[in-house]
C-alpha cells in the first residue's frame, strides 16, 4: 500500500509545482502586460496603434481565434481596438494629441452614419426574415468601426515619422502577403501562419491566394494597398527601406495575380496608374502610361474570353454565373430604387425586400440565382438600403477625401512625404471604388478600416496643402510656412482654411 501511496502523493506534488509555477508565469506576463498597456496609453503612437489593430484584425482576427460572448465574438483584434480607444482618450486628456479643424468630409461622415442609425432603427434592425444581430454588427463593424480608427488617427500627432511608418509596415504587409499568396497556389500548407489559412471550412475562395483573411477580395484589397504603399516608399527612404520597399513590389503582383479576382485586378491596374501619372515626369511619364493603356486594350482585346471564365478554385460556367448574377443585383436594384428613390427600404434589409422582386418574368435574367445572396454592390447596396439620399452622401464623403488627397498630392508648399500620402491615398480610392462596384465591402471590419485609416492620415495632413502660420499672426496677407501643429492653416490672402 505505502508503495502505491508514496508515487501518487510525488505526482500530485509535482502537478501542484509545475501549477505554482505556471500561474507565476501567467501573473508576470499579466504584469508585464499591464505595464506595457499602461505606458502605450499614455505615450505610445496612436498610429502605430491604429496599423496594429489592421494587422491583427487582417492576420489574427475572427477565423485565427474568437471567443463567444453575446452576438459579437470577442477576438484579439477587437480588445486590441478598446484598448486603442482609451488609450486616444488618455493621450487626448494629457495633451498629446493634435486636434484638426473639423472639415466638410467629417460632417458628411457624421451625418452618414447618423442616417444609418435611424434607417436601421426605423426598419427594425433585424426586421422579421434576418438572422438577428447581422444587421447591427454590420453598422458596427462596416461603418462604426472605421470611424472610430479614422478619427483617432486623424487627430494623432502626424508627421513625417508617422507616415514612413505606414507606409514601412504596408510594404512590409505586402511582402508577407505576396509570400502567403504563393505558398498557398503551390500547396505548400505547412509553410503557411497562421495554419487556419490551409482549413478550406473557414472562409470562402479555397484554392485561390486569400492570406490570413481567408477570402480573395479582402486579400486583394490589402496587397494591391500594400503594393501602393510600397511604390511611395521607393524614392523617400533609405537604402534599407527602399530595398524592403523593392522587395515588395514583385511579391505583392504575384499575390495580386494569384489572388485571381478580376475586380482587384482593374481597380490595383487603377491605382498603379495614379501612382505612376503623379510620380513620374516628362517623357518617362507618357511612355509608361501610354504602354500600360495600349498593353490594356492588347489583354481586353485578345484574352477577354478567358478572363470573362477565368479558372480559378470553381469552374468556367462558375464564373461566367459570377459575372451573370451582377447583372441580376442591378436589375433588381433598379427596380426597388424606382419603388423607393430617398430613403430606400431600410439599412440592412436588402436581403429580405429583394425577395418580393425575385418573381419577375418580363427579364430574361435568372432573378432565383441571386435568392440566398446578400448584394455584391456596395453603392447599389446603399442605393436600395437608404436610397438617394444615403448613397449621395457616402459618395459626397469619397470625393471629399479624393479632394483633400488631390489638394494635397498636387500642394506647391506641402512637403515630399506628405504628398505621397496624397498620391497613395488617390491610388486607394480608385482600387476602393472599383471592388465596392463588384462587391458589399461592409459585411468585415478589415476592408472599410483599411481606406477609412488611410482617410485619417489624408485628413489629418491636409492643412500642410496650404500655407501655414501660427494662430493670430498675419503679415499684410502672407503666410510663413510653419509646422501646421503650430497653428492655423490660411491661404495667400491669410483666410482661415
Amino acid at each position: 500500500m505505502s508503495g502505491q501511496f508514496e508515487p501518487s502523493k510525488l505526482g500530485r506534488q509535482t502537478v501542484a509545482i509545475v501549477l505554482n509555477a505556471m500561474s507565476f508565469l501567467i501573473l508576470i506576463v499579466a504584469l508585464a502586460a499591464l505595464v506595457w498597456s499602461a505606458v502605450f496609453m499614455a505615450r505610445g503612437s496612436l498610429v502605430l496603434g491604429a496599423l496594429g489593430f489592421l494587422v491583427l484584425g487582417a492576420c489574427f482576427g475572427h477565423p485565427f481565434f474568437h471567443y463567444e460572448l453575446g452576438p459579437i465574438p470577442l477576438t484579439v483584434d477587437r480588445v486590441f481596438l478598446l484598448l486603442l480607444v482609451v488609450a486616444y482618450f488618455v493621450q487626448r486628456h494629457l495633451g498629446l494629441t493634435e486636434p484638426k479643424p473639423i472639415a466638410g468630409p467629417d460632417v458628411i461622415l457624421a451625418v452618414f452614419l447618423g442616417l444609418l442609425v435611424v434607417s436601421g432603427s426605423l426598419s427594425g434592425w433585424a426586421g422579421t426574415r434576418v438572422e438577428p444581430w447581422v444587421t447591427v454588427w454590420r453598422l458596427v463593424g462596416g461603418y462604426l468601426i472605421p470611424m472610430t480608427v479614422y478619427w483617432i488617427v486623424r487627430q494623432a500627432p502626424l508627421g513625417q515619422r508617422q507616415l514612413s511608418q505606414t507606409h514601412v509596415v504596408l510594404a512590409v504587409l505586402g511582402i508577407y502577403l505576396g509570400v502567403t499568396g504563393i505558398l498557398e497556389s503551390t500547396g505548400q500548407w505547412w509553410a503557411v501562419f497562421p495554419p487556419h489559412i490551409a482549413d478550406p471550412k473557414l472562409g470562402l475562395h479555397f484554392g485561390r491566394a486569400r492570406g490570413p483573411m481567408v477570402h480573395a477580395v479582402s486579400y486583394g484589397l490589402y496587397i494591391a494597398v500594400c503594393l501602393l504603399g510600397a511604390g511611395v516608399c521607393i524614392g523617400r527612404l533609405g537604402v534599407r527601406g527602399r530595398m524592403l520597399a523593392l522587395a515588395a513590389v514583385p511579391l505583392s503582383l504575384a499575390g495580386l495575380v494569384l489572388c485571381y479576382t478580376r475586380s482587384v485586378w482593374i481597380g490595383a491596374g487603377l491605382g498603379v496608374a495614379i501612382l505612376l501619372a503623379l510620380t513620374l515626369q516628362g517623357k518617362w511619364r507618357t511612355l509608361v502610361l501610354g504602354s500600360l493603356v495600349v498593353g490594356s486594350l492588347v489583354v481586353g482585346a485578345t484574352r477577354m474570353e478567358s478572363l470573362t471564365s477565368l479558372r480559378r478554385e470553381d469552374s468556367a460556367e462558375d464564373s461566367r454565373r459570377s459575372v451573370g448574377m451582377r447583372a441580376t443585383f442591378t436589375y433588381v436594384s433598379w427596380k426597388m430604387f424606382l419603388d423607393r428613390p430617398l430613403f430606400g427600404f431600410g439599412f440592412g434589409q436588402f436581403y429580405t425586400a429583394k425577395l418580393d422582386y425575385l418573381d419577375d418574368r418580363s427579364t430574361s435574367l435568372q432573378m432565383e440565382q441571386i435568392r440566398n445572396f446578400v448584394h455584391h454592390n456596395t453603392f447599389l447596396s446603399l442605393l436600395t438600403e437608404t436610397g438617394l439620399v444615403g448613397l449621395g452622401l457616402y459618395l459626397a464623403l469619397l470625393a471629399g477625401w479624393a479632394r483633400a488627397a488631390w489638394r494635397l498630392a498636387r500642394s506647391a508648399v506641402a512637403p515630399d512625404w506628405a504628398r505621397a500620402q496624397g498620391v497613395l491615398m488617390l491610388g486607394v480610392l480608385a482600387i476602393y471604388v472599383t471592388l465596392g462596384m463588384f462587391h458589399e465591402l461592409s459585411y468585415t471590419p478589415i476592408d472599410n478600416s483599411l481606406v477609412f485609416l488611410l482617410a485619417g492620415l489624408t485628413m489629418g495632413l491636409s492643412p500642410l496643402a496650404v500655407k501655414v502660420q501660427p494662430a493670430g499672426v498675419l503679415a499684410g496677407g502672407r503666410a510663413q510656412v510653419l509646422p501646421f501643429s503650430l497653428g492655423t492653416a490660411v491661404d495667400r490672402q491669410g483666410r482661415a482654411w
